[in-house]
């Protein structure tokens, strides 16, 4: 009998696994007891905002091993983190403040400048950093980065943002927006991803599946997106046990729960999980609970006949086949995770070193070659537009384009025509996406099925009872049936949906 788990909202208070001895970070600087070493950790901070903002680096990538170099740790680490990801998760809201307090338009202004502001109004409207340090630490920033001459119209903006912040100005512009414009603005979202998720909460309600998909709950979502997730851990079955992992998490320091959406999952306060001995020894990783329960589902749905032969089609960066090969092995099944991608197969060849039931292969998923008999499992977890994720990659959010979607929802298909054709007769596809956007995921999945005529929705109600504790189920899984849809303001997870597919 499992533990008791945490609700939905982690606290280390509801954990069992809670030693209390720290509290959750993020957003709790004070001032008068610690600042931070400005010239080396906003100079290293903008550094990585600066890389983000003009070569469409990844801030999760850059950070942590610029920390590590730079020897910056504790709470100058913490502040840098938080610095970081809060300035990405509200940066369309800083860019409209800027607009609103400046004679020149953010298009105009230099690149360096306008990473600068961004920090500046973070630690101004939503960081514990008093106003005299958060402005002139911008405006001695500006003059090393950028120019003596821009030092003032920094100094302008910054002062100009908290007198309409603290007038409640800027509220009243806030207000005098219309409702679309508002919610895109103060949560920093493109109105075309709102959309989107919109059609997807109204989708699945249709479908069944008992959430709420009012204003309310799609105002929850955006909310929840500009939160600091928490860090997910999975012990690998058969490499460690979660109870030992869980040791070795509070024995760093940190707070600990279990998860509410995997057996092997494991919630934890921060901390840095490359220092765990486990997950440098891939026996343990980093894993989203959501991507958990999606590669539990591809390995554990019941199956008829033959279950030795498993694939794993677009295997990168490799939590899930590295779940998926863990429990394959306690049964005698070896997996073929595939990634066509060098950079990512690499990852995978990490997450899978500790267990010798994987063959890792790079190929093109789309044409991937047919086997003998088939395979008995596919995993198609495709590419998609990350919309499930911007808690964790905020950045992304910019950077998707509503318009690549035709292109995106042709390569998922085309994928998933390949795992039908490589899936052998009474064998089952997990189709996922770490998107909930209706067209890369039910309308896609509906469309192949009726066009082939060989595969055919399973029920996932079932199952669920065997991975997760009925008293411990979040209100309204998400599943409608014969399809997840997992939520970040509902379940704590990314946004991932997933399918399982029986092939006639």
């Amino acid at each position: 009998m499992r533990p008791d788990r945490p609700s939905k909202e982690y606290s280390p208070r509801n954990s069992p696994r809670s030693n209390q001895r720290k509290k959750r970070g993020g957003n709790r600087f004070e001032p008068e007891e610690w600042r931070p070493q400005t010239d080396r950790v906003r100079t290293l901070v903008f550094q990585v905002l600066l890389a983000v903002e003009t070569k469409d680096a990844y801030a999760n990538l850059l950070l942590p091993p610029r920390l590590t170099r730079a020897h910056i740790a504790g709470r100058d680490a913490g502040f840098a983190t938080e610095l970081t990801y809060g300035t990405l998760r509200s940066q369309g809201f800083y860019d409209w403040i800027i607009d609103e307090c400046s004679t020149r338009p953010v298009a105009a202004l230099e690149k360096e400048v306008l990473v600068i502001l961004r920090m500046g109004l973070h630690q101004l409207l939503n960081m514990r950093v008093p106003t005299h340090a958060a402005v002139s630490e911008s405006v001695n920033l500006t003059k090393q980065e950028a120019n003596e001459g821009a030092a003032g119209l920094v100094n302008g903006v910054l002062r100009q943002a908290v007198r309409l912040a603290d007038s409640g100005e800027l509220e009243s512009r806030l207000d005098a927006l219309n409702a679309s414009r508002r919610l895109a603005i103060e949560y920093s979202h493109p109105a075309w991803i709102i959309a989107a998720y919109r059609a997807a909460l109204s989708e699945h309600a249709k479908l069944g599946a008992q959430i709420p998909s009012d204003a309310d709950s799609l105002t929850a979502l955006l909310a929840e997106n500009n939160r600091a997730p928490y860090i997910n851990l999975v012990a690998r079955p058969g490499l460690v046990d979660r109870e030992e992992l869980a040791d070795a998490v509070e024995d760093m320091g940190q707070d600990v729960a279990y998860s509410t959406l995997s057996p092997w999952g494991l919630i934890v306060s921060g901390g840095d999980p490359a220092s765990l001995e486990e997950v440098r020894q891939a026996r343990a990783g980093v894993e989203d609970q959501g991507s958990q329960l999606v590669a539990a589902l591809a390995a554990t749905y019941p199956l008829e006949g033959s279950d030795q032969n498993w694939l794993d089609l677009c295997a990168g960066p490799g939590g899930k086949a590295a779940l998926m090969a863990a429990l394959g092995r306690q049964r005698g099944a070896q997996l073929v995770a595939n990634e066509i991608s060098p950079h990512r197969a690499k990852l995978v060849e990490d997450s899978v070193q500790a267990l010798d039931n994987v063959q890792v292969t790079q190929k093109d998923g789309t044409q991937f070659p047919l086997r003998e008999g088939g395979y008995d499992r596919v995993l198609v977890d495709a590419p998609c537009t990350g919309l499930g994720a911007l808690r964790r990659h905020p950045e992304s959010r910019y950077r998707a384009r509503n318009e690549t979607i035709p292109d995106i929802t042709d390569l998922q298909e085309r994928l998933l025509n390949r795992a039908l054709d490589v899936c052998r007769p009474g064998g089952l596809v997990i189709y996922a996406t770490c998107s909930p956007h209706p067209a890369e995921t039910t309308f896609l999945v509906e469309r192949v099925l009726k066009a082939r005529g060989d595969g055919q929705l399973q029920e996932l109600t079932p199952v669920w009872e065997q991975l997760i504790d009925a008293d411990a189920w979040p209100q309204g899984l998400g599943c409608a049936d014969k399809y997840l849809q997992l939520w970040p303001h509902i379940h704590a997870s990314d946004a991932m949906f997933a399918a399982v597919i029986s092939k006639n």
